[in-house]
């Protein structure tokens, strides 16, 4: 497979549930959800009563995290920001999944929720590699767009990269 970047964009496409983790303060929470992609970013609906929404609120910064239980074994992290996108702006419907753009009741359900568009700055893709242990692949993205990628075969490499 092609670049770092491909290689996260297909783990991502294969996989339709994660880990949202958000904070505010000294409380920290961690709930599962559903999400789509576009592009690079990670598309996620959710009930716009949860807790989850008054954390993005006063700290957009996220987490999120994947993983196969499968052989050989693969996760993702995440690191970005979070924006709360709300059923009164135009882009909610954009992002609708599929099943909900075809269902006339799914997409009024979906008026329920809000939805969280988060923007990926680091992307960590953990694989197991037969015979050759586990590597990293690295994928980052400054404030000005730049996109960075590192193959990395050691978890003290690893570590000492600056987040």
């Amino acid at each position: 497979m092609g670049t770092i970047k491909e290689k996260i964009l297909h783990y991502l496409g294969e996989n339709q549930y994660c880990v949202l983790c958000t904070g505010m303060g000294d409380d920290v929470r961690a709930t599962s959800v559903r999400y789509g992609i576009d592009g690079m970013n990670i598309v996620i609906y959710s009930e716009k009563f949860t807790r989850k929404f008054a954390y993005l609120k006063k700290n957009p910064k996220v987490a999120l995290a994947l993983h196969s239980t499968s052989r050989p074994l693969k996760g993702l992290q995440i690191w970005g920001t979070a924006e709360v996108v709300t059923a009164s702006d135009s882009r909610h419907t954009e992002y609708l999944f599929a099943e909900a753009k075809k269902n006339e009741k799914l997409r009024e359900a979906c008026k329920v929720l809000n939805l969280i568009l988060v923007v990926p700055r680091r992307m960590v893709l953990l694989e197991q590699v037969p015979e050759k242990g586990y590597w990293y692949y690295v994928w980052e993205q400054d404030k000005r767009g730049r996109e960075k990628e590192q193959e990395i075969k050691t978890v003290r490499e690893l570590s000492s990269l600056k987040k």
